[in-house]
């Protein structure tokens, strides 16, 4: 009863409070419900949490933590059916030569790292779930690479595989061509695993700025890395479900390729920083 308490009431405080006065606001009821007496008295974890917490300063972070999910998640959930007014703004068009998805997770990470470097709490040992995190998200992105790779250096034999299968499976079940217009299995599947890839990868990297919060602020690094693995899974499908061909000469592909490097680099890099 008296763990089950505290582990809510450490959730709440380190969520609600400073690092400084959740440990104090943490340290002084563990001495509390040590006595029988003043444990029967205690009001419930979140109350008792929310009596001591400041206004401001707790709305700041609100504030903060609403537009580091806003630029993760936006940009994630933007290819999933019904979303794509989402989709349009964050990956087609561009503002000021720039897609506002790419905007959106570069300023993301950059928020998130300062936010947390100044704000954040750190524990004397680093989560195992985290290392554990970051080779999935890293496991995902070689692969994402890798994938593209290979069908951008010779698209008409990577479009050939597996046969072919309607159009309309790409966008749930609603045809959107003729009835005899199909397209390659394999870019078929390679869309779906980059909608709903990117999808997760966001999902993983939003997980990781919670956890950032409650436990240690070492979790941005999975909110980083999740949003560089997202990011290439988007621009990817941006370039591969876009009207517009690119110039299809001998070596096309190898800016793209160049850019989801970046992208991935970046990632690493910042996930590297706030590991620090």
């Amino acid at each position: 009863m008296k763990q089950k308490y505290m582990t809510r009431l450490t959730r709440w405080a380190r969520w609600m409070l400073p690092p400084k006065e959740a440990r104090d606001v943490i340290a002084d009821y563990r001495d509390i419900v040590d006595d029988p007496e003043l444990f029967q008295n205690l009001s419930r974890p979140r109350k008792a949490v929310r009596s001591l917490a400041q206004t401001k300063p707790y709305r700041i972070w609100l504030a903060v933590f609403v537009a580091l999910s806003a630029c993760i998640l936006i940009p994630g959930v933007s290819p999933l059916p019904g979303m794509w007014a989402f989709w349009t703004h964050c990956f087609y068009l561009r503002y000021f030569g720039i897609h506002i998805g790419s905007a959106l997770a570069f300023l993301g990470m950059a928020g998130a790292l300062v936010w947390f470097r100044w704000k954040g709490y750190k524990e004397a040992r680093l989560p195992r779930a985290i290392p554990v995190l970051l080779v999935l998200l890293l496991a995902w992105t070689g692969a994402v690479l890798l994938v593209n790779w290979l069908w951008m250096r010779d698209p008409l034999s990577f479009s050939e595989m597996w046969g072919e299968t309607p159009l309309y499976a790409l966008f749930g079940l609603v045809r959107i061509g003729p009835p005899d217009y199909t397209v390659s299995r394999s870019v078929h599947m390679l869309q779906t695993a980059l909608e709903y890839g990117g999808f997760v990868m966001a999902l993983i990297g939003e997980f990781g700025l919670v956890k950032a919060r409650l436990e240690d602020r070492r979790w941005i690094a999975v909110y980083v890395l999740g949003m560089a693995a997202m990011l290439v899974c988007m621009s990817t499908l941006a370039l591969m479900t876009s009207m517009e061909l690119p110039d299809l000469s001998a070596a096309w592909w190898v800016p793209y390729l160049q850019t989801w490097l970046v992208y991935a680099g970046i990632g690493v890099v910042g996930a590297g920083a706030a590991l620090c």
